[in-house]
């Protein structure tokens, strides 16, 4: 018995031996850096990145993507929204990875790195190392930690020579970076405007664009890279189209946070008068859409002093969705005070609605056409109250 203990213990310790070094490569061996275009999907929209280490003489076929995480993770979607949850390198084939995307009609390009095979060992034994169990889970950050970003720092620390990257200065925000990605989709630009907060307006540095695949893709071609001897050569030794094709976005103008915002302004103006007209108020549509922008407001400030997001941190938004608005269903509820905390909502929203185009963060005119739209409604709703004292006295 305690010789089968012995026994396990020295092969088990032989298995792990192996598996923290793995085998070296040859120098027929080649490193590829995968960019994917973007996807249809939301996680998707932004491109994608991958490194590939193959060589032929030894069979080894090892491609490393750090943008996988576990739906089986307890509290995924917790965790998720939280900022907590932990991104997964994972391991796959050079094939299976292009079936994929060929199967998403994704366009991949592939840039074969200038890495001699001392460089490639080096990397290749921190790449395989990094996959250990208790190495490969990392605290995923979008602007700074994603599955771009390392790939470039294990590029630039791993390899055991001198990376510089030589990208201009675009003097670009990593909120105006986005843009591009989501011409085709005005909703879902909308919607990161929204959740996004005064750090997505900060200025980035050529290092930082490169939390964008497309973007590192454009660096690592002017890059080079100098070996301890002083050996200086470019990073990238040639390129290829793995996948030409592309996802073709269309758009549909009439379907657009402007127009619809737009007509929502329009109609609330209508609603108002027809209540002059009428000494009828419509109650039911202010509390739906006044509760459903206090929610929003909230679910940002959550957003922002409740997760380890950084892009949602000091979120502007918050000042035209929220206070007004909770006032505002407040007055309901607080007859007494019902005046004084509608008039306070009214000089409220319309200082937010003056000045929201002075903030340092981004604004759409489809969220000046909402913070219009509220003060209108306040507005009418003061008016209704104003002619209901008015009739009271005098009957």
């Amino acid at each position: 018995m305690h010789k089968k203990f012995l026994f396990a213990i020295v092969l088990g310790s032989l298995l792990v031996n192996l598996y923290a070094s793995p085998r070296p490569l040859s120098d027929k061996a080649q490193a590829v850096l995968f960019t994917c275009g973007p996807g249809a999907e939301l996680y998707a929209g932004f491109g994608h990145s991958a490194l590939w280490i193959f060589d032929p003489a030894t069979g080894i076929d090892r491609l490393y993507n750090y943008g996988t995480f576990d739906f089986n993770t307890p509290n995924f979607y917790l965790k998720f929204i939280r900022g907590k949850l932990n991104y997964i390198l994972s391991v796959t084939t050079a094939r299976n990875f292009l079936l994929e995307y060929q199967h998403r009609k994704i366009e991949v390009t592939g840039q074969t790195l200038n890495l001699n095979t001392n460089e490639l060992n080096t990397m290749y034994a921190f790449l395989e190392n990094n996959l250990l169990p208790e190495n490969r889970f990392y605290k995923y950050d979008f602007f700074y930690d994603n599955c771009a970003t390392r790939i470039r720092d294990v590029i630039e620390n791993e390899t055991g020579s001198k990376v510089t990257f030589h990208t201009p200065d675009q003097n670009l925000k990593f909120r105006e970076m986005l843009f591009p990605y989501l011409e085709h989709s005005p909703w879902t630009k909308t919607g990161v405007n929204i959740i996004l907060g005064l750090t997505a307006d900060k200025k980035a540095t050529p290092w930082d664009y490169m939390f964008l695949p497309e973007y590192m893709d454009d660096a690592f071609r002017t890059a080079t890279i100098e070996s301890p001897n002083g050996d200086t050569r470019q990073l990238v030794k040639n390129e290829r189209s793995y996948l030409p094709q592309k996802l073709h976005f269309t758009n549909k103008k009439y379907d657009d946070p402007f127009v619809v915002f737009g007509l929502m302004l329009i109609l609330g103006i209508a609603l108002s008068v027809v209540e002059q007209k009428t000494k009828r108020y419509y109650k039911i549509v202010d509390v739906i859409l006044f509760s459903i922008s206090s929610f929003d407001g909230l679910f940002l400030l959550f957003m922002w002093v409740g997760t380890e997001h950084v892009a949602t941190n000091y979120n502007l938004n918050i000042f035209w969705l929220l206070p007004a608005q909770a006032l505002f269903l407040a007055a309901f509820f607080i007859k007494k005070r019902e005046n004084q905390l509608l008039f306070i909502a009214l000089i409220y929203q319309a200082i937010v609605s003056v000045t929201m185009y002075a903030w340092p963060q981004e604004t759409e005119v489809s969220f000046f056409f909402i913070s219009l739209f509220f003060l209108v409604r306040i507005f009418s709703k003061i008016s209704v109250n104003t002619r209901a004292k008015r009739n009271l006295m005098k009957s």
